[in-house]
C-alpha cells in the first residue's frame, strides 16, 4: 500500500510538473526584457484636473502567453505618486495589445512623469513621459486692461470672454488684440483695416499681432507686410520650423506666472511653435526690441515690440502658433497631436503680451 502511494505521489509531482513547463501562462516577474510599453499622450501641457487620453501599448517579446500586471503612474518631481492603476491584460506571444486611458491630471499644479511599471517588482517597462499641469492667470495690471477686438476676429472674441477680459464693441481701450485675419486684411490692401489701426496707435493703444506672417513660403523668395507708421516686416522662407524658445526680455509682466515653465513646445501641430519662416521688421522714425529668440546662432526673432514715438501705442509683432490654442476643449478630450490643442501656456504668454504692451500710465485710477 506504502508502494502504491508512493507511485500515486510521484505520478503527481510529474504531472504538476508538465502542467508547469506546458502552461501557457507566466506568472513569474515580469521584465522589461520580456514586456516593455509605449506611452504617448499626444500633448505637454495640461489644466488642473483635465481628461487626458493616454494610448497605451504593452509589447510581448516571449514566445509565450503571460499574464500581464502592469501599473501606470503619474509622478510628481519629489518621486510621490499621485495617480496609479493597474492594468491586468494576458499577452498574446510576440505581439503588441494597444489600449486608450483616460487619466485625470493632478489638481496640484508642477511637473510631473508618466510612467509604465512591472506591478511585480516595480521594473520600469517604459520611458518617462514628462507633462506639465498649469493654469492660466491673468495679472492685476491685466485685469485693467481693455482690449479692443475686431469683429472679423471671433476667436479672438472667444478668449478675451472667456477670460472675462473688458472688450469694448468699438476701438476703444489700451489695446486692440489681431490675428491672421487682420494682417492679411493689411496685406491685401484693406484700406478700412489699415485706418482702423492706426487709429488705435494715434490713441495710444497697443496692438498685437498674433500668428503674424505667412506660416510657409513655398512659392515665393519674399514677402511684404506695410503697417501704418512706415512700419514693414519682410518675410523669407530661409528657415527651419521651431518647437522651442526664449524670452530675452525680462520685463516682468512678460514673464509672469512662468517661471520654473519651458518655452515652447506647445501642444499640437507637432509642438511646433514658430514657422519656418525667417521675418525682419524694419522701422523708420522708431524703434524695434526683441522680445523673443528661437534657433541656433544666427538666431530669429519672432517676436518684437516696436514703439512709434510718445502719444502712440506700441506695435507688437508675433510668429508664435497661437491659432487653435486658445480657447478651451469645452470638454472634448483631445487626442490628435498634429491638429488644433488648447495650451495653457500659450494662454498665458498671450495674456502677458496684452499686460507688457500697454503703459503704466495708461491705467491709473483704472478699476481693478
Amino acid at each position: 500500500m506504502y508502494e502504491a502511494m508512493k507511485q500515486q505521489r510521484f505520478f503527481l509531482l510529474l504531472f504538476l510538473g508538465l502542467l508547469s513547463i506546458l502552461s501557457p501562462l507566466s506568472s513569474a516577474a515580469q521584465s522589461s526584457d520580456e514586456v516593455n510599453a509605449l506611452l504617448d499622450v499626444g500633448a505637454h501641457h495640461f489644466l488642473p484636473g483635465q481628461v487626458i487620453k493616454v494610448d497605451v501599448q504593452l509589447n510581448n517579446h516571449t514566445s509565450q502567453l503571460i499574464k500581464n500586471r502592469t501599473r501606470l503612474q503619474v509622478v510628481n518631481q519629489g518621486g510621490m505618486e499621485s495617480w496609479s492603476t493597474l492594468l491586468r491584460i494576458p499577452l498574446k506571444a510576440n505581439q503588441p495589445f494597444r489600449i486608450p486611458m483616460m487619466v485625470k491630471a493632478p489638481e496640484a499644479e508642477g511637473k510631473y512623469v508618466l510612467r509604465a511599471c512591472a506591478d511585480e517588482n516595480g521594473a520600469k517597462l517604459s520611458d518617462d513621459i514628462p507633462f506639465d499641469v498649469f493654469q492660466p492667470e491673468k495679472s492685476k495690471k491685466s485685469s485693467k486692461i481693455m482690449v479692443y477686438v475686431p469683429d472679423y476676429e471671433p476667436a479672438l472674441k472667444k478668449f478675451v470672454e472667456e477670460w472675462k477680459i473688458n472688450a469694448p464693441t468699438f476701438s476703444w481701450g489700451q489695446c486692440m488684440l489681431c490675428s491672421y485675419r487682420t494682417w492679411q486684411r493689411l496685406q491685401n490692401g484693406d484700406a478700412d483695416v489699415s485706418a482702423e489701426v492706426e487709429r488705435a496707435l494715434r490713441r495710444n493703444m497697443s496692438v498685437i499681432f498674433l500668428d503674424f506672417g505667412p506660416a510657409t513660403m513655398p512659392d515665393i523668395d519674399q514677402t511684404e507686410i506695410d503697417l501704418p507708421f512706415r512700419i514693414s516686416a519682410y518675410f523669407s522662407g530661409k528657415a527651419n520650423p521651431e518647437t522651442a524658445f526664449s524670452i530675452v526680455s525680462k520685463n516682468q509682466e512678460l514673464n509672469y506666472h512662468l517661471q520654473n515653465m519651458e518655452s515652447g513646445n506647445w501642444n499640437g501641430f507637432d509642438a511646433v511653435t514658430v514657422p519656418p519662416v525667417r521675418m525682419n521688421v524694419k522701422v523708420k522714425g522708431g524703434s524695434k526690441k526683441n522680445i523673443v529668440q528661437t534657433g541656433k546662432n544666427p538666431y530669429r526673432f519672432p517676436v518684437v515690440s516696436i514703439s512709434i514715438g510718445r502719444g502712440r501705442g506700441k506695435v507688437v509683432l508675433s510668429q508664435l502658433l497661437t491659432d487653435g490654442r486658445l480657447l478651451k476643449p469645452d470638454g472634448k478630450v483631445q487626442s490628435n497631436k498634429d491638429g488644433l490643442q488648447y495650451d495653457p501656456l500659450t494662454v498665458q504668454l498671450v495674456l502677458n503680451l496684452i499686460s507688457m504692451s500697454v503703459d503704466n500710465s495708461l491705467l491709473q485710477g483704472a478699476n481693478n
